[in-house]
C-alpha cells in the first residue's frame, strides 16, 4: 500500500481530513461520483465510506489486493471497485442476518462491476481468511464489516493480521459499538506498529455522515509481530463481558419484546 497516496487521495477529498471532529461531521467528499451508488444499491453505507474505500483501492501497490469481510448487497464492493478496473478484489459474506441479501449481491457483480473483478465467496469469514483465496498476493486494504460481537470482531482482524502486506491500510465499520473498539484496541496492542490514523464517531446508527462509526489503522509489519500469538492476554475476560453478559442480555431482552409483540397480535 502507497499510505502516503492514500493519504493524499483522502486530503483531496475531504479538505478538513486533519481536523477529526469536522471530518466526523462532513456529509460528502469533494468527488460525488460515487452518490449514484446508494440510490440504486441498497446498504449500510454512506458517500463518505464509499470514497474512503475507493482511494484505499486506488492506493494499491502493485501485486496487492483489496479483501472486505461483510459484503451485504456490494455497495461497498461497487464503490471500492469504481475507477479501479484493474484492482484484484476479495469478498466474503456468509448472510447470516441477512435473508435474500447473497441473490442481490450477485446481481450487483453483475451490473457494476467488470467481470472477473471482484471474487465473492459465500462462507464465513473464519473460513475465508484461513483459506486466503487471493494468495500468493498481499492484502494492502482491508474492510472489516462483518459480525461485531468482541469475539467475531477480534477475529476478523486478528487472523487478517499474517495476510496484510508490510504496509497496509484496515477499515473498520460500525465502530460506535463498544464491544468492536474495544477488540480493535486489544490486537492493535499487541503489535508493534498498528496505529489508528482515524477514529470517527457518530451521534446514532444509520448516520448519514459515516453511518455507525469508523475507524482507520496503518499496519507496518515489524520483525517481532511474527512472535505474538492470537488470541493475546484480555481476551477472555473481554469475551466474557462483552458476549457471555451483555450480548447475551441484549439478545434476551430482544426475544422478550418480540414475545410481547407477538402476544399482542394474535
Amino acid at each position: 500500500m502507497n499510505f502516503d497516496a492514500f493519504l493524499e487521495r483522502c486530503r483531496a477529498q475531504w479538505p478538513e481530513f486533519a481536523d477529526p471532529r469536522r471530518l466526523a461531521r462532513s456529509t460528502h467528499p469533494n468527488d460525488r461520483s460515487l452518490s449514484h451508488i446508494l440510490a440504486e444499491i441498497p446498504g449500510m453505507a454512506t458517500e463518505n465510506k464509499l470514497r474512503l474505500l475507493n482511494c484505499a483501492v486506488a492506493s494499491l501497490d502493485p501485486g496487492e489486493v483489496y479483501v472486505e469481510v461483510g459484503s451485504y448487497k456490494g455497495a461497498s464492493l461497487v464503490g471500492a471497485a469504481a475507477s479501479n478496473p484493474h484492482a484484484r478484489i476479495f469478498a466474503c459474506d456468509n448472510f447470516s442476518q441477512f435473508d435474500g441479501a447473497s441473490d442481490a449481491l450477485r446481481r450487483t457483480l453483475d451490473a457494476h462491476t467488470a467481470v472477473g473483478q471482484v471474487s465473492f465467496h459465500d462462507m464465513d469469514f473464519r473460513d475465508f481468511l484461513a483459506s486466503a483465496p487471493w494468495t500468493p498476493a498481499r492484502v494492502g486494504a482491508y474492510f472489516y464489516d462483518g459480525g461485531h460481537s468482541f469475539h467475531d470482531q477480534y477475529d476478523g482482524l486478528a487472523l487478517a493480521i499474517p495476510h496484510l502486506a508490510d504496509d497496509a491500510v484496515v477499515i473498520i465499520d460500525d465502530t460506535n459499538k463498544r464491544a468492536a473498539r474495544s477488540a480493535n484496541h486489544l490486537v492493535a496492542r499487541a503489535l508493534q506498529s498498528f496505529d489508528l490514523i482515524l477514529d470517527l464517531r457518530t451521534p446514532r446508527n444509520h448516520s448519514p455522515t459515516w453511518w455507525n462509526g469508523i475507524q482507520v489503522f496503518r499496519y507496518q509489519r515489524r520483525p517481532q509481530d511474527a512472535a505474538v500469538n492470537f488470541p493475546t492476554p484480555g481476551f477472555s475476560i473481554r469475551k466474557l463481558v462483552y458476549d457471555d453478559i451483555f450480548l447475551e442480555m441484549k439478545h434476551r431482552r430482544r426475544a422478550r419484546r418480540q414475545e410481547k409483540r407477538n402476544r399482542t397480535n394474535t
